[in-house]
């Protein structure tokens, strides 16, 4: 009876402590990381805002190789999520709960019955790469603070992994361009739809204009170039913008169209103007470099850009998969 009795005055010893001890460990935890990533913020940004593209560098999938995840219709911003379970990380689910357009992105993650805590990602441009911060904070029941300094610990591994291999893959992502020539431009006669997407979804926003354009021209026997364009009449300009892009694509003909047009298509003609271009070499993903180098040409040689450029596929990517041989030409209209 005497040992039961120590062995009880033992047991609520221990408990005692323990508890006691969680009032000594704070109820909040902040875990942050950052790293420094030599790359453009639209990659970075997009790399992060669209679950699709997690698979490059999430530091689960590398770790755990029990994990399963799902992605929701919707894989980018606001209101999307990933599901995931694991026999080792258990189950849970991350979703975007907001987002500012190349500065800021927000999660809110929740681990199986768990309370729900808070990731955030800061993009912050500083000397020509970017500043990726990750940053993951929320509150702890009584019973677990004790456990706050391990909880950290653990992601603070996780951030670091991640942020390596974000680095890491975006770092590849190489960026070319030719030098930047002025040239008038000739008149050009195009058929084109006006969208409105975000940066998110611009491929499958051109992808489905392109479709519909090329069935139009080819059901009516209308000649067109080769190389399709994409016009953004508006785009997000600095962190924190609206994350929308108003865009015009199509073709340019080689004839004008004279019956009404349908599924919201129109034709123009445009005048010729002068214009500062480049090619662009390689993968879409950094035509924003190119872009900016037009700009910097133009503002160095007192040219005033004007907004709407002009972005023309010399390549198909369907015939040359190799994405170091793709040729995008960028036109500005300047003054």
């Amino acid at each position: 009876m005497k040992f039961l009795k120590i062995i009880l005055y033992t047991l609520l010893g221990i408990m005692f402590i323990y508890l006691i001890s969680n009032l000594f460990f704070s109820e909040k935890f902040k875990v942050s990381t950052s790293i420094e990533i030599d790359s453009s913020p639209y990659i970075i940004f997009d790399q992060i805002n669209n679950f699709e593209n997690w698979e490059n560098w999430d530091p689960w999938i590398e770790t755990d190789t029990t994990i399963k995840m799902s992605i929701s219709d919707i894989t980018y911003g606001v209101g999307a999520y990933r599901i995931w379970n694991s026999e080792n990380s258990g189950n849970g689910k991350m979703e975007i709960t907001d987002n500012e357009y190349i500065k800021q992105i927000d999660f809110k993650i929740t681990i199986e019955n768990n309370s729900p805590f808070m990731a955030t990602f800061y993009l912050e441009s500083i000397d020509n790469k970017v500043k990726v911060s990750w940053e993951n904070s929320g509150k702890l029941p009584f019973l677990a603070r004790i456990f706050g300094p391990v909880i950290s610990k653990m992601m603070k591994g996780d951030h670091e992994q991640g942020l390596n291999n974000l680095k890491n893959y975006c770092e590849t992502i190489l960026s070319k361009s030719s030098e930047v020539m002025i040239q008038q431009w000739d008149s050009q006669k195009i058929i084109a739809i006006v969208d409105t997407c975000s940066s998110s979804n611009i491929s499958q926003s051109l992808s489905g204009i392109y479709s519909k354009t090329f069935d139009y021209l080819t059901t009516n026997d209308i000649t067109a170039l080769e190389q399709p364009f994409v016009q953004y009449l508006s785009f997000p300009q600095k962190p924190g913008d609206n994350d929308w892009v108003i865009l015009r694509a199509g073709a340019f003909l080689k004839t004008k169209i004279k019956d009404s047009l349908i599924n919201g298509m129109s034709f123009y003609q445009t005048l010729p103007k002068l214009t500062a271009q480049a090619t662009h070499f390689g993968d879409y993903r950094t035509i924003f470099d190119t872009h900016q180098k037009i700009k910097d040409y133009c503002q160095e040689n007192n040219y005033s850009t004007i907004p709407s450029p002009y972005e023309i596929y010399i390549t198909d990517p369907s015939q040359t998969p190799n994405q170091n041989e793709w040729q995008t030409l960028v036109i500005y209209e300047i003054e």
